[in-house]
């Protein structure tokens, strides 16, 4: 994260200053670039508001001018030096890039394209009332396997005996569940993909394990192994969890627009040749 800042920090600075208008005044000047007054109070604007307050003062401003003089010269010398040019700053590079204009677009499409109103949410709540008034929660545990034959002789498995949650430990894609044999917690209506909701709600005693389905994340099974009814929420309680929802399902929609506009196609049997050598990765502990 700490190098994806950087490098964001380095983008900025190496197309900040190229826009300044040559009548402003200039409060530094580092060898082609001018530093106008504008540049500086954008620059002033990322602060936290406790840091503005000290830049404010007199010898503030000239502190943090300092900083940015010797940030200037450093990109400067960067681009003299054409290290923007090799091969693995310039992925880096792109990278950010890439990532900044997603943050970008999905922003724009959630305030204009996918934007949910007042009267969705209402009639989302009307139409869905029982979900809300006395809910259904169920808690699941899974099995996340990359492939329908492995994930048919596992499900055998489990019918011949062989613990769920012993197979999910040692097999499940799904390392952060598969830690606790798979267990996934309460779920309810509106929490998971479509598949995985329709089959884990279809299942009718709990113990009992769905069929193999499949979702955008891989061929799975579900066990049950709880029921309980969640707290009944009004309209203002449910308004942020209604709107996600309803953002979702638009985004979904508009992204299948897209697959059609863009002409998506892939090829499985190339997908399936890629070897990612993830099999010995040992992950890092965490700290509490």
């Amino acid at each position: 994260m700490k190098l994806r800042y950087l490098m964001a920090v380095s983008i900025a600075g190496l197309f900040f200053f190229a826009g300044c208008a040559e009548k402003e005044e200039a409060v530094a000047f580092v060898g082609r670039r001018r530093i106008t007054i504008s540049d500086f109070k954008e620059r002033l604007e990322d602060l936290p508001p406790y840091y503005r307050g000290f830049v404010s003062t007199e010898g503030g401003k000239k502190q943090y001018l300092s900083g940015v003089i010797k940030e200037e010269m450093l990109l400067q010398k960067a681009q003299d030096k054409n290290i923007h040019k090799i091969p693995e700053i310039a992925r880096r590079l792109e990278e950010v890039r890439r990532e900044v204009l997603l943050i970008a677009v999905i922003g724009y499409l959630q305030n204009e394209v996918v934007k949910v109103s007042d009267q969705d949410i209402r009639d989302y709540y009307e139409l869905n009332l029982e979900n809300f008034s006395d809910p259904l929660q169920l808690k699941v545990s899974h099995i996340l396997l990359s492939d329908e034959e492995t994930a048919t002789n596992m499900l055998a498995q489990i019918r011949r005996g062989v613990s769920f949650e012993k197979l999910a430990r040692e097999n499940s894609l799904d390392t952060f569940t598969a830690v606790n044999g798979g267990d996934m917690g309460f779920i309810e209506r509106g929490d998971m993909p479509e598949e995985f909701e329709e089959a884990a709600f279809s299942i009718e005693r709990v113990g009992g394990i769905s069929e193999i389905i499949r979702t955008s994340y891989g061929y799975h099974f579900i066990k049950l192994t709880g029921r309980k009814r969640g707290r009944a929420e009004n309209l203002e309680e449910a308004s942020e969890k209604i709107r996600h929802r309803i953002e979702q399902e638009k985004f979904n929609e508009l992204l299948e627009r897209y697959n059609r506009e863009y002409n998506v196609r892939i090829n499985y049997d190339v997908l399936d040749k890629i070897d990612l050598g993830t099999a010995g990765y040992e992950f890092p502990e965490m700290d509490d």
